[in-house]
Formats: C-alpha cells, structure tokens, sequence
C-alpha cells in the first residue's frame, strides 16, 4: 500500500486538474455518481493507509500544524482526491477518445 500512496501522491495533482475541468465544463450525473462511490474508496484507504504516510518519531521534519494531521483530515483528503478518478477517466476518454 505504500507504494500505491507514494505514486498516488504524483498522480492526485493532474487527476484534480483534469478531473475538475471535466465537471466544470461538462459534468453529468454519472461522473458525480461514480465519483461518489469513488470517493467512499478514498475515505476507506485513507483510513486504513494513514499509517504509511506518518513518518516514526525521529523522521518528523514537518511543522507543528503538519504533525497535527490525524487520520480524519487524512481519509477526507484521500475521499476528495479519489472523488476525481471518474471524471478524470471520462475527461480523458472524451478528449483523445
């Protein structure tokens, strides 16, 4: 799972990009609704993959409001991303489909 929540973390930028030009130019119901269950992934993997992203005690390089990042705010994170998949996938079919 590490893996996969290291390459999503390059990933997520350009599906958040595409993703949300697609709803703003022609979203549709399909696109929120799959984005929806999507979504409901993303929260389940962020519940479960916020372990892999907190680095041990003696790593911690990050600032006092970054340590303040809890498993909530991790897994709305993750559901708000992943809310972008479909309509990314769709976009991207459209355009050079």
């Amino acid at each position: 799972m590490a893996i996969f929540l290291w390459i999503w973390q390059w990933l997520s930028p350009l599906c958040l990009f595409v993703g949300g030009f697609y709803l703003v130019e022609c979203g549709d119901t399909l696109s929120l609704i799959l984005g929806g269950v999507s979504a409901f992934i993303g929260l389940l993997i962020g519940i479960f993959g916020w372990g892999e992203t907190v680095p041990p005690r003696w790593f911690w390089v990050k600032s006092a409001t970054e340590l303040a990042g809890n498993r909530v705010v991790t897994a709305l994170q993750y559901a708000f991303q992943f809310f972008f998949i479909p309509p990314t996938v769709m976009g991207l079919i459209e355009y050079f489909g």
